[in-house]
This record gives C-alpha cells, structure tokens and sequence, in this order.
C-alpha cells in the first residue's frame, strides 16, 4: 500500500459518486490513485474481515509473467484465480504496464470473473476506455467491454497536483 494514499478520504473530492465508480481516468495527478484508495479505506472500514487488495497493474503483470518461469513456485492460474476472488480489488495505472499476449488474456480472465460475479472492482488508468480498447490489441474491446458494464466510469479531470506543489 502506499502510506501517501493511506489517509485518503472520500471527504477530499468535491462530490463524489457513493458507489465507487468501477474505472477512473484522466491525466497524471489528477488524483485517480487518490479517490480509488479513498474507496477502499471506506470499504476496509466497513467490511474488516473481507480481503480487499491494492495493485500497480505493473506489479499485477510482472507477478503473471514471472509465473511462466520454472523457478516461480505460483503458476498464474493461482494468481488469475487469487486476483479473481478478491472481495474489492483495486488495480492502478492500468495500461502503464508492458503487455503480451498471455497477460491480455490473463487481465481480461480476471475482469471477465469479477463481471460476472459482481465483484466490486475500480481500475485507475491515464486511458479513455477507447484508447484502451486500441491498446490491448485483440483482447481490448473485450477487456473495455467488460469495464464498461461492469458499472460507473469517471473521468477527471484537472491540472497534475504534483506539479502544482
């Protein structure tokens, strides 16, 4: 977890949506990362004893692709299936990591899960859902597709705070 984001409130942002929406995006700093942890404190506090987990989509992908080398002791059907059931997943910055073929696939498997389970997913990504879809290549109308019915998508938008300090 990141201990910047660990004090993010819902209280930050001026009116934000109840139900988390389900994919943020927008500019660096526009504070994405922000309001998606913002959504899972809220969540850790109201449900304790549920998993609830935080990702770079970067680590998320490495952790896949390092299950296909023989010296790697989980093989990535455990960790589709761990990032699956999940109770509340966050996964940040989606389209920032180097992808394959096996890990479009291993991304739409996951989010195709938790669509169909109803799982209370948010992704974070610098991507409109359309550049997404251009970006995953064969999986990517699949993988926006999934995204888009899996419920509320936000756009923000603004200046980078970072830049602003």
């Amino acid at each position: 977890m990141f201990p910047v984001h660990l004090k993010a409130r819902l209280s930050d942002f001026h009116n934000p949506p109840e139900t988390p929406p389900v994919f943020i995006h927008g500019g660096a700093g526009v504070g994405k990362t922000h309001l998606a942890v913002a959504y899972l404190v809220r969540e850790i506090q109201a449900r304790e004893e549920a998993s609830k987990v935080f990702i770079r989509s970067v680590d998320l992908m490495n952790r896949l692709r390092d299950s296909f080398r023989s010296s790697y002791n989980q093989a990535a059907s455990e960790i589709i299936g761990d990032f699956s059931r999940y109770r509340f997943l966050v996964i940040d910055d989606l389209g920032a990591e180097r992808h394959t073929d096996l890990v479009q696939e291993a991304l739409y498997d996951v989010l195709d899960f938790r669509a169909g389970h109803r799982l209370p997913t948010i992704i974070t990504s610098n991507f409109s859902l359309d550049r997404m879809a251009e970006h995953y290549g064969d999986f990517g109308e699949r993988i926006a597709s999934r995204i888009a019915g899996m419920g509320e998508i936000l756009n923000l938008r603004g200046k980078d705070r970072r830049w602003q300090k």
